[in-house]
Order: C-alpha cells, then structure tokens, then sequence
C-alpha cells in the first residue's frame, strides 16, 4: 500500500511539476510576444504617424468687446440651474 502511495505522489509531482513549466514557459513567450509588439508599432507609428483630423471648433474665436455679454451669459447660467425660479 505505501509503495502505491509513494508511486501516485511521485506520479503526481512529476504532473504538477510539468504543468507549471509549461504555464512559466507560455507566460515568458507571451511577454516576449508583446514586448516585441510594442517595438514593431513603435517603429511602424515613426514611419507612418496617424494623422489626426483637425479639430475646427476651437479654431473659431468670439471677441467680446465689453463686459456685458459676459455677464449676461452668468445670469443666464445661474437661472438655469436654479431651475428657472
């Protein structure tokens, strides 16, 4: 009966063993694997940048020539939280 024993324990161990060298060596090839992906985008976005469209809305400036527009607009902002009371 301990001979048994002694044979699935080792049996078991050798299993146990096996399978986290192969987890270790699958976790050390998929940080290879995107270490490698990173400096290949890296190279490939200094050769082709992405190209952003411009954003036109902030282009457009408004000049307030006096305080008042300004001040109407306060108002009107504070009303409408308020919720117009």
């Amino acid at each position: 009966m301990s001979d048994l024993f002694m044979q699935n324990l080792n049996t078991g161990l050798t299993i146990t063993i096996i399978g986290m060298l192969v987890v270790m060596a699958f976790l050390v090839l998929m940080i290879f694997a995107i270490s490698l992906s990173t400096k290949i985008v890296e190279i490939y976005n200094k050769y082709f940048p992405e190209v952003l469209p411009e954003d036109k809305t902030t282009k457009k400036k408004v000049q307030v020539k006096d305080d008042s527009q300004i001040a109407i607009a306060v108002a009107m902002a504070h009303h409408a939280s308020k919720g117009g009371k």
